[in-house]
């Protein structure tokens, strides 16, 4: 956008993102150890978001130290600003879509209707029905 003031304030909110993911990503052995005894929560899922919060924390991190990088080199080293910039875009574009199967595989913690081992809606109402006539 050759906008300095708008790249400097994106910049520093992937950095701010970044940083906000360590006590996100430390909080989460503890919540595991409070749900995982919780009836119809899925250990499977639990792994599965556990994996992805691991690469995703990863990728955060390396896209925060790029973005660091970024808005140390308008000051420090301007020739490399645009390919730190474009480094630090696409680094956090694949952590934000990490984010994605995190987010998923969260939600089917706790939410059986989102496994895909739960039975299709025609088989319960059927269920239901024959559970009428008896």
């Amino acid at each position: 956008m050759k906008n300095k003031a708008v790249e400097v304030t994106a910049i520093s909110t992937i950095l701010l993102a970044s940083i906000f993911t360590i006590p996100v990503y430390l909080t989460g052995e503890e919540a595991e150890h409070k749900v995982e005894h919780l009836q119809g929560v899925s250990e499977h899922e639990l792994e599965e978001h556990e994996e992805h919060a691991e690469l995703s924390l990863w990728l955060m991190l390396v896209g925060g130290g790029l973005a660091l990088m970024t808005l140390v080199s308008y000051k420090v080293a301007p020739k490399l600003t645009k390919t730190a910039r474009i480094s630090t875009l696409i680094v956090t574009g694949f952590a934000f879509v990490s984010l994605i199967p995190l987010a998923n595989h969260g939600g089917k913690i706790m939410h059986s209707e989102l496994r895909d081992s739960v039975p299709d809606s025609q088989s319960v109402i059927e269920d239901h029905e024959d559970d009428d006539t008896h």
